[in-house]
């Protein structure tokens, strides 16, 4: 199911802002109803994770309350900026349960931002988190994808992912969250060669996927990036997307 027109836009508006507009602060009672209303089934009422239809999944609804999220804009270990937390909730997490939720409105969205900031203390505890700049992108030549194929190795991404990107490197059998197949598609934190380098940037918290800032270079990380987009195959529809978007008919249905 398409992301509904103006959702993008939505996104954008909201871009950069730690609070509502014109200076307002988010109401947190607003932000509740709306969490309550959208998100608790799966994500339970404290936030924890526990929703009545976490058991629909595979992988089950984040545990909102450790305030860790893999899909972020910011340093390994940072706390995700607003703009992300938009990001994930506007346009949902493909591949997942966490299906869009692009029937919000601008005052809603960040309520419910303000709202999920407020079930961690992380969110309190220190300074703002700082944006990971992206290099700026060289040519997607087929020079650049061939180069990528070395960096991976380089990466030591065979490791974890194999030779064929799959997912089924030596030591994948060893880890409690299992490597992704990269060949599959859409990526869930975004499949363009940027959102694969903002990846290898950040990182994915709470799993084994490091941070290569500083690891790799900028070109070889465009170069991997280019490497790994060029692998991608047709779209697919996971079981757990499915089941997302199965609860959410039947949320609205109990909710008439």
């Amino acid at each position: 199911m398409s992301v509904r027109p103006g959702a993008l836009a939505l996104v954008a508006a909201v871009l950069g802002l730690a609070a509502g507009a014109a200076g307002q602060s988010p109401d947190l009672a607003v932000g509740e109803r709306v969490f309550r209303d959208n998100c608790a089934v799966c994500h339970g009422a404290a936030g924890d994770g526990q929703g009545m239809a976490a058991h629909h999944f595979k992988y089950q609804p984040r545990d909102l309350t450790k305030g860790r999220f893999k899909f972020r804009s910011t340093a390994s270990g940072q706390i995700p900026t607003d703009a992300d937390l938009a990001r994930t909730i506007v346009q949902g997490i493909p591949s997942t349960g966490m299906v869009p939720q692009n029937h919000l409105s601008e005052a809603e969205l960040q309520a419910v931002i303000a709202f999920v900031k407020s079930l961690s203390p992380r969110f309190a505890a220190g300074p703002p988190p700082k944006l990971v700049a992206i290099p700026a992108a060289p040519p997607p030549t087929a020079e650049a994808v061939a180069r990528g194929a070395s960096v991976y190795v380089k990466g030591q991404c065979v490791e974890c992912h194999g030779k064929e990107a799959r997912g089924d490197g030596p030591s994948a059998k060893d880890l409690s969250i299992k490597p992704s197949d990269l060949t599959r598609r859409p990526l869930k934190s975004g499949s363009t060669a940027r959102d694969i380098v903002r990846t290898l940037l950040t990182g994915l918290d709470g799993t084994p996927m490091p941070s290569y800032y500083q690891v790799l270079e900028d070109d070889e990380l465009w170069d991997l990036a280019y490497w790994l987009a060029a692998r991608g195959g047709a779209p697919e529809t996971t079981d757990d997307e499915r089941a997302g978007w199965h609860v959410v008919q039947m949320h609205q249905r109990r909710s008439r």
